[in-house]
């Protein structure tokens, strides 16, 4: 029987690990649990977007508001109702309570987008039989674009699990074999075959991009809900315009705008005038944090010059910060050679690999945590708790962890000595430093996205 010491002292390592967590989890995107399953359209799943509490939250502020979902009229911008879609939905207002809050500053720091280019949160209920035939969210009409322009990305958030159909398809997207072969044993319905499909599963979101790089509508982003065939499924959507969903562009009057420019802007094509300059604004603004001015007098080319020549010295700085990041954890001993083994390996044909590793080597890292704290609990078999901390300790060499490493190697010393409240000492400290090993390798992994999605690659330490 183990002495109150002991089980204070599980009992504390235990809540030290939670209160950690808890403490960024609910403001730091985690990267490894990001797949892309597409490059045309850029399409991504996060695995485990929301927690059960939000999709529930969700669902119960739609239940009792629910009306039948219209669609916009491609000529006249007015909302009508059309069997091309056949849910129901409503919309729940910006910040409607915490929860809604939270909900949409995870989607901006994910999306590196800002709040308020975003249209209200609108949840979706289908029910068997119910669909949404392919479409694009990008306008065709000058009534929507007029407010905030056009859509340039889209998060669809999975509210529950669907028995059977209920897929988000692409028909039209390019398919590479390595995700073919990830999706083949997947349950998928035959209009879920019928191009790139993405299973309804609770928690997960789907993010893909309306707009090319250049601001230009990709048709590749074509896309359809298919017919539930088994169960109901619920979903959220977060549609994301270019500009303030709040700020009306300008009108069929003419030019409105208040910048001395306007006039000029006016009398050239409509991408060179509206859409491309605030793209490029746009990217100015949230993917590289710079300060927002359109500068006057200037040619609109020597002015997009200039910006390409800010865009990378950011992603300069963004890489230098990513290698002395990376120098200071080798300098620390949180991670040692084997990681830079990892990043050798990754190329354009495995452009996830290290991401991938990463997140098996949390899943297994948790796993066995929790394994542990659970043996420590109950009668202490030594040989069990080593076997878990063996387990641990070659996930945690796998991927250059070196000090979570270090910190099993005592574990399995005290093992050997079966010296319970020692074992319940290096159970906190594997913890902590999983816990710190976990937060940084996030932090670089984050950075890492920013500098790929500025078309950066990705430096190494030797």
């Amino acid at each position: 029987m183990k002495s109150p010491r002991i089980s204070v002292l599980i009992f504390f390592s235990i809540s030290l690990s939670i209160l950690i967590e808890s403490s960024w989890s609910s403001s730091i995107i985690n990267p490894s649990k990001v797949k892309q399953i597409s490059s045309k359209p850029r399409a991504y799943v996060y695995k485990g977007f929301l927690t059960d509490e939000e999709c529930n939250h969700l669902i119960s502020l739609a239940k009792t508001e629910l009306k039948r979902s219209a669609v916009a009229d491609n000529l006249s911008g007015e909302s009508k109702l059309s069997e091309v879609r056949t849910s129901s939905g409503m919309f729940i207002p910006k910040g409607k309570d915490p929860i809604i809050a939270g909900i949409e500053e995870k989607i901006s720091t994910w999306t590196f987008l800002p709040k308020e280019n975003g249209e209200d949160i609108q949840v979706l209920r289908y029910e068997p039989g119910q669909k949404y035939d392919p479409h694009y969210d990008y306008f065709a009409d000058k009534v929507n674009i007029a407010r905030g322009g056009h859509r340039i990305a889209t998060v669809l958030m999975y509210l529950t699990d669907v028995e059977k159909g209920g897929e988000t398809v692409f028909p039209n997207a390019e398919e590479s074999s390595r995700r073919r072969s990830m999706t083949a044993d997947e349950d998928l319905s035959d209009c879920g075959r019928k191009g790139i499909g993405v299973k309804p599963h609770k928690g997960d979101a789907l993010l893909f991009f309306s707009l090319h790089p250049n601001a230009i509508p990709d048709p590749l982003s074509l896309h359809g809900g298919c017919p539930v065939l088994e169960g109901e499924k619920w979903s959220a959507t977060k549609w994301i315009h270019v500009d303030s969903f709040d700020k009306i562009l300008g009108s069929s009057d003419g030019c409105t705008d208040a910048n001395d420019n306007c006039e000029r802007w006016a009398a050239l094509d409509p991408f060179q005038a509206f859409i491309l300059p605030r793209f490029l604004l746009l990217l100015q603004l949230v993917y590289l944090n710079l300060p927002a001015e359109i500068p006057k007098g200037r040619d609109f080319k020597t002015r997009d010059c200039k910006q390409r020549e800010r865009r990378m010295d950011v992603v300069v700085q963004m890489q230098r910060s990513f290698r002395d990041k990376l120098a200071s954890l080798f300098r620390e001993g949180i991670l040692d050679s084997q990681f830079s083994q990892l990043q050798q390996l990754q190329d354009e044909s495995n452009p996830d690999f290290v991401v991938e590793v990463v997140a098996l080597f949390f899943e297994d890292s948790e796993r066995l945590l929790n394994d542990l704290a659970r043996a420590l609990e109950q009668h202490v078999d030594f040989k069990k708790i080593d076997a878990h901390v063996h387990q641990l300790k070659g996930s945690s060499s796998s991927i250059g962890a070196q000090r979570v490493k270090n910190a099993c190697v005592a574990f399995r010393n005290y093992c050997e000595e079966q010296n319970d409240e020692a074992c319940s000492k290096c159970l906190m400290q594997v913890k902590q430093e999983y816990l710190l090993v976990k937060n940084e390798l996030q932090t670089l992994l984050m950075l890492e996205q920013k500098i790929k999605a500025a078309g950066g690659a990705i430096p190494m330490i030797e």
